[in-house]
């Protein structure tokens, strides 16, 4: 979007979809931008076996102690939800965190509505634990007779005035 360079990141989560964290992402250890996964334990494990990519926790923090261990490996959280952000914000970290904020564009599960984007916005602009943001969003029915327009629109429309990076899939 925009210009942006385009990475390739590695969804690895599930163990590595049921072939081994370790075993996968080694295979994709040399064409992997980043690496996603859900369990920070799988994170950690990742660092701990020498991959240098970014690791994105694809669901974020789960409790406020989990977010000493994401300073200390280096880990990128998503946010989907205020408390989240909160929780980051209220943390004593020795360094910034790189975020991803979920938005809800469709697929209903996980992120923030357009109406909790003010909210999102002030809390955000509070906060000095955050070292980079990065708007995210998942795409609900790519290969559905909508395809992905009516979610990009959304999207758009969501993320006007931001000039940030951002991820879709």
């Amino acid at each position: 979007v925009g210009g942006a360079p385009i990475q390739a990141w590695a969804v690895v989560k599930a163990d590595g979809y049921g072939h081994g964290l370790l075993r996968v992402a080694e295979g994709l250890r040399e064409i992997a931008d980043g690496f996603a996964l859900l369990e920070i334990e799988a994170a950690v494990a990742l660092r701990d076996a020498g991959f240098r990519q970014p690791i994105l926790l694809l669901e974020g923090a789960f409790d406020a102690e989990e977010l000493p261990v994401c300073a200390e490996y280096g880990l990128t959280i998503a946010i989907h939800r205020l408390e989240q952000l909160r929780m980051i914000h209220e943390a004593a970290l020795p360094i910034r965190l790189p975020v991803y904020l979920k938005l809800n564009t469709g697929m209903n599960r996980l992120g923030f509505s357009l109406e909790d984007i003010p909210a999102l916005r002030q809390v955000l602009a509070a906060t000095n634990s955050v070292s980079s943001v990065t708007l995210m969003t998942h795409f609900a029915e790519s290969d559905g007779a909508r395809g992905v327009e009516w979610q990009l629109e959304r999207f758009q429309r969501m993320t006007e005035g931001w000039s940030l990076p951002v991820s879709m899939a």
